[in-house]
């Protein structure tokens, strides 16, 4: 038990990024709470004076547009030519409302401005709080008109040009960008250009503590993924420099990545701040919030870049299939786990394909589990009644040779030997599928498909723990107990050394509590294996008995 409860909470979670930070600063001061309502994003004044002489105060007003596609729905502002809102229409939060993925609360300044801001590292030129001219309207595509653009331009008084070109598409959560800048040094961008989605993410599950695990700022650099999580007095800013292929920030279940076309960047900034916010059950939470960006140095006169940006859920083979692979986004477990992770992960969605019911897609699942294991098992329990059979003599040896204790040792192998039994035979099978076990952990607890999954009755979330432990004593849902009656009654068919006894009614109890926090999903499928494992014990129990008996 106590190896389950570290390897569930250390070995799981994913490894500390190794120590290359670069540059590590405080950002300012953090407001000590956020609003209520921590699905609305807040308004900026409308004119502010720029602080260099080059930027030209623009005449032109705000202008919001709205941008509608087939998965999402983009607010777009002239301030900045931003990105101040994305709402995902097929996916809800923790309140029914749609899932929206970007907050914009009003300091710390980095994050205050809404995604796909320009400027060097954190620091935040005045032209993003200016109103760009806007080339375009409001935009609601389909599968007549599936493609279309909106263009954002500023021009400082002394020449410098800033053009950015928004391209959606009606069928995907990806849209492009380009972006052209004429002299970025009179634009304060002279040291180097930085593209930075720092707008922040809400929470969109119930429990925030699930979102809140899953965030971070990440990267891909030269191929390898990273990320950065860990504050210093509530504030984080690490600057590192290497060939960048995409950076994100994410939550338990969606994302947003700025994934490079043109060329590598060579920097990665990723800062954070702590606050406070107020869930849905009126408790105040600490949360934590990411932005990152990426730095092309040394710009030239004239810098044109690409991008594609994906705003959506953590899809596992949706992102794998993108360009840059952005599948390490997908948290599938401790690292020798994941292949197995993968691979359950497929298997499930093939029979998703046909049987529409995750809840009876696990059934079947550990139906086949049990199937395959099927020989272990027999082995495992054939080697417990062998060894019971060899219980008194075992007891003689330990009798014979009380006070030589190398002598019994030889002696008890001896007989193991001659009578082909392996002491550790009923060890394997449980071994063999912990791989399993921890990648279902994984895969039930992490992939979006999982996410509100329904099955039957009072089950609707495959993905949570047992919903009807809120009104049981002790939180504990009636799946788990179903799981515990049926863990004890297994080990009451197998355990008969009355030296074990006490295992036989501790291990369920422990079994039925720790299960009882855990994806509900996992405890069906562990409910069903103790059930088939029932029935296999009373087959070869009853196989044993007619062997003995002839």
């Amino acid at each position: 038990m106590v190896i389950l409860i570290i390897w569930s909470n250390f070995f799981l979670v994913p490894p500390e990024p190794p120590e290359q930070v670069a540059d590590s600063t405080m950002t300012e001061q953090v407001a000590d709470i956020m609003p209520e309502r921590f699905d609305e994003p807040e308004t900026k004044p409308t004119s502010i004076a720029p602080t260099d002489t080059s930027i030209s105060i623009s005449d032109e007003p705000e202008k919001v547009i709205t941008v509608e596609t087939e998965k999402a729905i983009y607010t777009l502002s002239s301030r900045g030519g931003t990105v101040t809102q994305i709402i995902l229409k097929d996916y809800l939060k923790y309140d029914s409302l749609q899932v929206s993925l970007i907050s914009i609360p009003e300091d710390p300044e980095w994050a205050s401005y809404g995604g796909l801001t320009l400027g060097y590292a954190d620091n935040m030129p005045e032209f993003n709080n200016i109103n760009f001219k806007v080339d375009g309207g409001d935009r609601y595509f389909s599968e007549a008109e599936p493609t279309g653009s909106v263009n954002f331009t500023y021009l400082s008084v002394d020449g410098a040009e800033i053009v950015k070109t928004y391209n959606f598409d009606y069928s995907s959560f990806i849209f492009d960008l380009g972006i052209d800048i004429k002299m970025p040094h009179k634009l304060v961008m002279g040291q180097g250009v930085t593209i930075g989605w720092f707008a922040p993410m809400d929470p969109t599950e119930i429990n925030i503590d699930d979102d809140k695990r899953k965030l971070g700022g990440f990267f891909s650099m030269g191929g390898d993924f990273d990320y950065f999580d860990d504050f210093d007095d509530g504030k984080l800013r690490n600057i590192v420099t290497g060939p960048t292929d995409w950076v994100a920030t994410r939550t338990k279940y969606f994302t947003v990545a700025l994934m490079a076309k043109t060329s590598p960047a060579q920097e990665v900034i990723v800062v954070g701040d702590q606050t406070s916010i107020v869930d849905i059950k009126g408790e105040t939470k600490q949360w934590n919030r990411f932005g990152t960006g990426m730095t092309y140095t040394s710009p030239p006169e004239v810098l044109s870049l690409d991008f594609s940006v994906y705003t959506g859920p953590l899809d596992y083979y949706a992102l794998k299939n993108i360009d840059g692979d952005l599948s390490p986004l997908v948290e599938m477990g401790w690292k020798p786990f994941k292949p197995f992770s993968i691979a359950i992960l497929w298997v499930f969605t093939w029979l998703y394909s046909f049987i529409p019911n995750y809840g009876f897609v696990i059934i079947i699942f550990s139906i086949l589990m049990k199937l395959v294991f099927w020989p272990l098992s027999i082995k495992s329990a054939k080697s417990m009644h062998s060894m019971k059979k060899l219980q008194p003599l075992l007891q003689e040896l330990k009798a014979k040779y009380k006070d030589e204790p190398s002598k019994l040792q030889q002696e008890t192998m001896k007989l193991y030997k001659e009578r082909g039994v392996n002491p550790f035979g009923a060890c394997l099978p449980m071994l063999v599928q912990l791989p399993i076990f921890w990648a279902l952990y994984s895969v039930l607890g992490n992939t979006i498909a999982l996410r509100g999954a329904d099955f039957i009755f009072w089950l609707n979330d495959l993905s949570r723990p047992d919903p009807s432990g809120q009104w049981i004593p002790f939180g504990i849902g009636i799946l788990p107990i179903i799981m515990g009656v049926s863990m004890f009654i297994q080990q009451k068919i197998t355990i008969t050394d009355p030296k074990q006894k006490m295992m036989v009614y501790f291990m369920p109890l422990i079994f039925t509590f720790l299960f009882s926090k855990w994806a509900s999903g996992l405890v069906l499928y562990w409910t069903m294996f103790n059930i088939m494992g029932i029935f296999e014990q009373l087959f070869v129990k009853h196989k044993t008995d007619n062997e003995k008996t002839a």
